[in-house]
């Protein structure tokens, strides 16, 4: 990967690891295995001997709260491993939005439930971006652009990529990106910076800028906005659409709509998925399960 880190950022466990069987559903938008039954396993340990379990040390099927030491900060975030990982299974990053954490939106996009044969991370910002609601930055947040806060959160997901490729069998064809808001800007400078490894993006209330479509490798993209959000503006997110239009060479005139949602391909299977509801800030339900399809669609080699 031309631009991806080599070297492994140190990895601890979490002083008390909590796992937890993924919870059923009625309806997944892929075929999988069913979740195993609830359990639930506690592990303590000193920073010592966590650092020498991790090593080699897959993480176990169902809910990991996982710490990993990056550069010295502890950075956090929840692992939802399948049951099955006899084969190479998809991995899924999911950002969320300016003040969340990983563990509000896995409650609220449930993805793991939705594609029951991957590896779902929800990662937790830090303090110090100054967003549009919190100019002061107190509340948890990704950087937006290269260079800003001495890209720890480019390091946080560089950590979190490697351990994840070391102690998991991870399809490296199949990595995929997903976030809201805040989230979602995070989303598109990690598609810019380490897009050599990714398959295709999901941006929910917060599109590409034109400064990072231009440089962006080629790949699939779904951008869900709302024409009544109040935060990021519906006329400068639709900016971006004629913009990725280009990037990824589809045809307009070839579009596929059903309700809200419109596909146009182009070649190799490149895709663009715009979503645009009379909705606001927040991601419509049905977004998460439409992202999922969108994902299942498509691969880092064929679009």
């Amino acid at each position: 990967m031309t631009r991806f880190r080599s070297v492994l950022i140190g990895v601890v466990a979490t002083i008390g690891t909590v796992v937890t069987g993924c919870g059923g559903g009625s309806g997944t938008a892929g075929t999988g295995t069913p979740p195993s039954s609830t359990t639930t396993t506690t592990t303590t340990a000193t920073a010592t001997t966590a650092t020498t379990m991790q090593v080699g040390r897959p993480y176990p099927p169902g809910r990991n709260t996982v710490s990993f030491d990056v550069n010295g900060v502890r950075r956090n975030a929840v692992v939802v491993v399948p049951v099955d990982t006899s084969r190479p299974v998809p991995l899924v990053f999911v950002f969320h939005g300016h003040g969340g954490s990983g563990a509000k939106i896995e409650r609220k996009f449930d993805i793991e439930d939705l594609w029951r044969d991957a590896v779902v991370v929800y990662p937790d910002g830090l303090v110090g971006h100054q967003g549009v609601t919190d100019p002061k930055g107190v509340k948890p947040g990704w950087q937006t652009r290269l260079g800003e806060l001495g890209d720890r959160d480019l390091a946080f997901y560089d950590a979190m990529h490697n351990a994840l490729y070391a102690k998991l069998p991870v399809d490296r064809d199949r990595v995929f990106l997903m976030g809201h808001s805040n989230g979602s800007a995070f989303v598109s400078l990690l598609l810019n910076q380490r897009g050599d490894a990714i398959a295709a993006t999901a941006n929910l209330s917060g599109q590409p800028p034109a400064r990072l479509l231009e440089s962006d490798p080629v790949r699939s993209m779904f951008m869900a906005m709302g024409e009544r959000d109040p935060i990021v503006p519906y006329a400068n997110q639709a900016r971006s659409i004629p913009i990725a239009e280009r990037k990824l060479g589809v045809d307009p005139s070839t579009a596929t709509v059903n309700g809200y949602l419109r596909s146009e391909r182009g070649q190799g299977n490149l895709e663009l998925a715009t979503y645009i509801s009379p909705g606001g800030h927040d991601v419509p339900p049905e977004v998460p399960g439409l992202v999922v399809a969108f994902f299942q669609r498509h691969t880092r080699s064929a679009g």
